[in-house]
């Protein structure tokens, strides 16, 4: 049974918006269907991890961060959010990047005593200013971020979860992710950027001082060139628009000064020259955007 059929009695799972409730309720909870969780797991777990990905996995036993992992040029295949306990490490990320990412680390893997799998009975959950003290969840994996927190739950956990919450879209989960700066890459962006590019490295999803990892001499020979001449920035649009990532964002005379990171219906982030940051008909295709910085810009220049 498919994971539409699963969640019938809740909702919808729309192509572009994923998850849609039948109450159009402003509930504060939701289910993330288009995220998927990763499993790498063995006594080689930590060292095996080390050597790929851009944080540092030997501080993260009961904890969880950002991390990327990238290909010998730098470039990234997958960003996520990654966990661990003990010899087994979690990884969520956007469902069409699960079977890349395992594919990648699989080349690397052989030496080492570790599997790797796509956990498809783990399903990811969300909600917004959860209570203090939830009911303890005998096989899920929590995580809070500032002002809302995920689970990471087996299929029947997560639908019993959901029953009992007031539900809404999952739009506005990947809204909040765009408020906050985050872009995920998926599968129209894999191996495009270096993790400066979407300023991962000012989330945290980059140790600078962990060591050796494929890409590594590329992404830290970046971050010590001099001052960026571009930059990640919020866009928005006064009506909802369908653009695709990397689309060309121009300025008002129509020159080329970026691309899109993220889209989503009226809201977006943009990756662009900082000289044209403060040009008032920034465009795509013809459409006007306006263009502010993220809350976190000022603080880290």
């Amino acid at each position: 049974m498919s994971v539409s059929e699963h969640v019938a009695a809740l909702g919808r799972l729309d192509p572009q918006q994923g998850f849609q409730p039948h109450a159009q309720t402003t509930g504060n909870a939701t289910l993330l269907s288009q995220m998927s969780v990763l499993s790498i797991e063995g006594s080689d777990c930590e060292r095996f991890l080390q050597g790929q990905l851009t944080c540092d996995v030997s501080k993260l036993d009961g904890q969880w961060q950002l991390g990327a992992c990238c290909n010998a040029k730098g470039r990234m295949v997958a960003n996520f959010v990654i966990a661990r306990r003990g010899d087994e490490c979690r990884v969520r990320l956007p469902a069409d990047q699960a079977e890349a990412l395992l594919s990648h680390l699989k080349k690397y893997a052989v030496f080492f005593k570790v599997t790797l799998s796509v956990l498809d009975d783990i399903w990811v959950v969300a909600q917004w200013q959860p209570q203090q003290h939830q009911p303890e969840l005998a096989n899920g994996w929590q995580l809070h971020w500032q002002d809302r927190s995920e689970l990471w739950l087996p299929q029947t956990e997560a639908l019993e979860w959901l029953q009992q919450q007031s539900l809404c879209s999952e739009q506005r989960w990947h809204e909040d992710d765009i408020n906050a700066g985050l872009v995920w890459v998926t599968a129209a962006t894999r191996e495009h950027w270096i993790p400066q590019n979407i300023d991962w490295h000012r989330h945290g999803g980059v140790s600078f001082n962990k060591g050796c990892y494929t890409g590594q001499e590329i992404v830290a020979r970046l971050q010590y060139l001099g001052k960026a001449k571009k930059g990640l920035f919020r866009l928005s649009s006064e009506q909802p628009a369908d653009f695709d990532a990397l689309a060309t964002i121009r300025s008002s005379t129509g020159k080329t000064i970026g691309e899109l990171a993220s889209w989503r219906q009226s809201s977006g982030l943009g990756w662009i020259n900082l000289s044209a940051a403060d040009d008032n008909a920034i465009n795509i295709d013809d459409t006007q955007l306006s263009c502010e910085a993220i809350a976190y810009t000022e603080v880290h220049e």
